[in-house]
């Protein structure tokens, strides 16, 4: 009778003890400003990763377990994002989703790779990202890529023939997207008068705009971040500049610091509402449920599809263990994402991502045209 007792005992006990194991939280990362200059363009691709993570626990987790988002903050800078990959590693995390800026991305991936923590970040277009390792994945199209489509755009479809091209000088990101920008044009038959510089920190640009002004381009190409574009850009129309300006990616939320000024002006952009297919639909629904309101930031549904990815891989992996989720990722192929269908190359970069033209209009991004590679 006692033998029996206690054999019922062990099971119950080992049956509680897989109860409990099966329901602990999978602990994921997501590395991005949540302080200092880039804090509020990073807040929805936060926003973003957090909705994305609220659906995957709401129908029933990853094998069977819920997902826990641990925000780590890279305060603005690449020694913030090297710290942060380095507590995520302290966290045990299975896997980390960032970051935003590429400057910060370039300093966490060679932490993660090192540990052999799979990374996806879901906006940093710098090619270099993912060449630091087999364990670095991104969502986005890459630089040279819209940096091409954009000085095409301009040529062809603007009629431009002159540029000037302002980068900043603290961003990889930057410097990287005005250099393909500036081949690319020039392949097209057009002239770069002038590639001017600027500090990421710097709020007043007059010289740099009289510079501009005089030179009288057809086109300035500003590969920056919405707080200096956008503000480079109001004071550009007080002096009177009548150029048509132009940005990549990162402009997503430009309107928050160029106001009306920006009007009339054009950038690149992975995705907007007017791209409309199932899972496109999906996200805008679930995103004005949950906000009250409409997408604004043309990059962040890339925030989305870098979580649901990173759950697929886990679900494809039927394991946790980070290596068997890289492998899983790198066999990603025609996953269904808000911003397109998803398939890694080699390096662990999406192929046939297309770049979307939005025209900037009346306080509104209006989709202008596609172009694919």
């Amino acid at each position: 009778m006692k033998k029996i007792i206690i054999i019922s005992f062990l099971w119950f006990f080992g049956v509680l003890t897989m109860t409990c194991t099966a329901s602990e939280p999978v602990k994921i990362a997501a590395i991005f400003a949540k302080t200092g200059i880039a804090s509020v363009q990073n807040a929805s691709y936060i926003q973003m990763i957090e909705l994305g993570v609220e659906e995957i626990n709401d129908n029933g987790g990853v094998l069977g377990q819920p997902l826990e988002l641990i925000v780590l903050d890279n305060k603005s800078t690449p020694i913030g994002s090297t710290m942060a990959a380095k507590q995520a590693v302290q966290l045990e995390v299975v896997a980390v989703v960032g970051s935003g800026l590429s400057s910060h991305s370039l300093a966490a991936a060679p932490i993660l790779q090192q540990e052999g923590i799979p990374m996806i970040t879901p906006v940093s277009t710098n090619p270099k990202v993912t060449k630091i390792g087999n364990f670095i994945f991104r969502i986005c199209f890459i630089d040279s890529f819209q940096g091409a489509a954009m000085a095409k755009f301009a040529y062809k479809d603007l009629k431009a023939r002159t540029a000037v091209i302002l980068k900043n000088v603290d961003e990889a990101y930057s410097l990287t997207l005005g250099e393909y920008f500036a081949d690319a044009f020039k392949k097209n038959g057009g002239k770069v008068l002038w590639e001017g510089t600027y500090r990421g920190k710097a709020v007043e640009f007059t010289n740099l705009l009289k510079k501009t002004a005089a030179l009288d381009p057809d086109t300035v190409y500003i590969p920056g971040y919405i707080r200096d574009s956008g503000l480079i850009i109001k004071q550009a129309k007080s002096i009177g500049l009548k150029s048509t300006f132009l940005g990549g990616d990162a402009w997503a939320e430009i309107y928050k610091y160029g106001g009306k000024a920006v009007d009339g002006s054009y950038h690149s952009a992975p995705w907007h509402q007017d791209v409309q297919f199932e899972k496109s639909i999906h996200l805008s629904k679930l995103y004005k449920q949950k906000h009250k309101k409409d997408i604004s930031n043309t990059s962040a549904p890339l925030s989305y599809d870098a979580v649901m990815v990173l759950a697929d891989a886990i679900e494809r992996a039927g394991s946790f263990d980070s290596l068997k989720i890289r492998d899983a990722l790198a066999r990603t192929n025609a996953f269904q994402g808000a911003t397109g269908k998803i398939t890694f190359d080699d390096y662990g970069d999406p192929k046939g991502k297309e770049v979307i033209i939005l025209k900037l209009e009346n306080g509104r991004k209006i989709y202008y045209k596609a172009i694919k590679p």
